[in-house]
């Protein structure tokens, strides 16, 4: 997976920031580096559409609820950036 479409994702979560606070204390100094790779992976193993990745890793990574229009909103356009690469 190239490192650009890593970063573009991670840069989504980072403005959505959906744990909350300030992400290099919530989510640790890579931002949502490992969970924008997360995504991609379940994308391209299980064959899940993005928003069920992105709601997947989320919520297993940080055992928190996703407010849904957000997530359709975040996945969305994670959706446009991969299919844009």
């Amino acid at each position: 997976m190239s490192e650009e479409i890593v970063s573009s994702i991670s840069s989504v979560l980072d403005r959505w920031n959906p744990v909350g606070g300030d992400v290099a204390t919530s989510v640790g100094p890579d931002g949502y580096k490992y969970e924008a790779m997360d995504i991609l992976s379940t994308i391209r193993i299980t064959k899940s559409t993005v928003e069920d990745a992105v709601k997947q890793v989320l919520t297993q990574a940080f055992k928190l609820s996703l407010n849904e229009s957000e997530l359709k909103k975040y996945s969305a356009e994670i959706e446009r950036l991969i299919n844009a690469k």
